[in-house]
């Protein structure tokens, strides 16, 4: 066995994925584990978010087994229980090689096809799986945390908008309209160079729109708890509920993104961004239509194209 070869019991989600991979070759003869459980554990690496986030008995209904068979594969890999063996999970979504190594287990592990014309079948899965999130998106959708949120953005004196990395798009989406329907609107960029320290101005009569999705961004999560520490609002639009952003808030719009995506899908985030943005201007009415008028005048007048 070479040096650099995992031993039981893994240490990180990387040794996990070797571990299976030796297995299937029939090269893991330290690892006892039946045909059964070597595909439980190939399922589990193909969903690491999932894992993370779920409870044992969550987990073990979405596999549809028994939860004593998720102990009984962590001590197989030589693992006390099954929270050590959620731990190298988790270790894992918050590193900073979150997209490398999700590409590696969508190649290893996932469900993107290898056949030849393979091109076609990896669009319609992708297709498939983001109007599965869509359709997630509308099903779980609080519509009282909705219209909480539609009525936070206008009775702010200041919205700021802050999303950053894979976010930015969606973020700069939102607080552009939002710019069309009221004033005080700040999207948060170090691209303009503004830093955290700008939420120190925030209070209580103000409001946050923090996008994050995982990896998280530090100085997104960073600029929303020091504003909630300042006393502003903050409104959470993320795509699990144990993001550090849903922490920090009771106000979380929630975007379903799973599927065999070397990224984060972000269907379900824009679409949830376009559902406030219409709650918003549903609530305003004619001041909405006003707004727009004033602005379209203003365009007019500049000759913006």
């Amino acid at each position: 066995m070479p040096a650099d070869t995992p031993v039981l019991p893994p240490r990180r989600y990387a040794d996990l994925q070797l571990l299976a991979l030796r297995a299937r070759d029939g090269d893991a003869p330290e690892l006892k584990l039946s045909a059964k459980g070597l595909a439980l554990l190939e399922a589990l690496l193909a969903q690491p978010e999932a894992v993370s986030l779920s409870s044992i008995s969550q987990l073990a209904q979405r596999h549809g087994v028994h939860p004593s068979r998720l102990t009984r594969l962590s001590h197989a890999l030589g693992l006390e229980g099954f929270k050590a063996l959620q731990t190298l999970f988790r270790d894992d979504l918050s590193d900073s090689a979150f997209y490398s190594t999700r590409a590696q287990r969508l190649l290893e592990f996932g469900e993107t096809p290898r056949a030849e014309g393979a091109e076609l079948a990896d669009d319609r899965i992708l297709w498939q799986q983001e109007m599965q999130n869509l359709s997630a998106a509308v099903e779980a959708l609080d519509t009282a945390q909705l219209a909480r949120a539609a009525v936070a953005i206008q009775r702010a004196r200041r919205v700021h908008v802050v999303g950053l990395r894979a976010s930015f798009g969606a973020a700069h989406y939102l607080a552009y309209y939002l710019d069309y329907l009221r004033d005080g609107v700040q999207l948060v960029s170090l691209q303009a160079g503004v830093s955290v320290e700008q939420a120190l101005r925030l209070g209580e009569d103000d409001l946050v729109i923090g996008i994050a999705f995982r990896p998280e961004s530090r100085m997104s999560v960073d600029y929303c708890r020091l504003a909630v520490e300042q006393g502003a609002s903050l409104l959470a639009l993320t795509n699990h509920s144990a993001s550090q952003l849903a922490a920090l808030t009771e106000l979380t719009l929630l975007a379903p993104a799973e599927g065999a995506f070397f990224f984060n899908p972000m269907s379900s985030l824009f679409m949830l961004v376009e559902l406030l943005l219409s709650r918003v201007a549903r609530d305003m009415g004619h001041d909405a239509v006003l707004a727009l008028r004033q602005r379209e005048a203003l365009i007019s007048r500049l000759h913006v194209e």
